[in-house]
């Protein structure tokens, strides 16, 4: 009996060894792959799939134009990520809101969206998402809100009104969505050493030393393209740019393709 117990948790041990060895190599070759290449080595790998409803298929085949530019293979990988984020981050209506499946579908579908480029997509920084009828008064700041993002409490807030209208318009660069859900991963990606945080911050810092070169900064202002208010800090510099990315991408790119470029790098994803 003593034999096979020492047998046991030699196996054991020399699994729990080689699984480090294995996170040790793979972690390592991260670091070079996104040194050579810009980013991560992988993204999508499940053992085991989850689906969704032929309720919520409906939902983004009506709704969400980045889904319908998928191919059939990358629609079941957004399938997955859409189901464990419903699993994952908790939906807590506010005022006379009634939480129903376009608003979860919606949400979800937008921030799967922004981290469809990157491996580690569920962060800890938020475990729940409010959503109020239309603007609201936050008790963190004792002002209106359509939406923010909150570390303290671990919370993503929206105004489903102003939400909605980021998709019933898709190309005036003012998604919600988009904008407070930029604001989780920046804030992740600072804090982080994962794959795809590395590779967000190393971008980041790229675009940023590019946009406060001040000949730059100027031509960016002239345009009039990106909203004033995106010039306030460069947090809401990187959503601001990162709901032209997604809105008007095409513009983007024709008036400032080396910007275009970073961002695209930044999230690892291509139009």
């Amino acid at each position: 009996m003593e034999i096979i117990l020492l047998v046991f948790f030699g196996v054991l041990l020399f699994g729990v060894f080689i699984a480090y060895t294995l996170n040790f190599f793979l972690s390592l070759l991260d670091d070079i792959w996104i040194a050579f290449f810009e980013r991560p080595l992988y993204v999508h790998l499940y053992l085991s799939p989850k689906k969704i409803s032929e309720e919520e298929q409906f939902i983004l085949r009506q709704k969400f134009t980045f889904y319908n530019k998928l191919s059939e293979k990358q629609k079941k990988y957004f399938h997955h990520r859409l189901a464990v984020f419903n699993q994952t981050y908790q939906f807590i209506p506010r005022g006379d809101f009634q939480m129903n499946k376009e608003a979860q579908v919606l949400i979800a579908a937008t921030y799967v969206m922004l981290t469809f480029g990157m491996r580690k997509y569920l962060v800890n920084i938020f475990d729940k998402i409010i959503i109020y009828p239309e603007e609201y008064l936050s008790t963190h700041t004792e002002q209106y809100h359509k939406g923010e993002f909150n570390p303290r409490m671990k919370a993503v807030a929206f105004s489903w009104k102003h939400f909605y209208e980021g998709y019933e318009i898709d190309n005036d660069n003012l998604n919600l969505g988009i904008h407070e859900f930029s604001h989780v991963i920046h804030h992740h990606s600072l804090r982080n050493t994962d794959a795809s945080s590395l590779s967000f911050k190393k971008h980041f810092e790229t675009i940023m030393k590019e946009v406060n070169h001040p000949p730059n900064r100027q031509r960016l202002i002239d345009s009039n393209y990106f909203r004033i208010y995106a010039y306030t800090n460069q947090f809401e510099f990187i959503s601001v740019i990162i709901e032209h990315y997604f809105e008007t991408p095409y513009q983007f790119k024709n008036e400032f393709p080396e910007l275009y470029a970073n961002v695209s790098k930044m999230l690892n994803h291509k139009h």
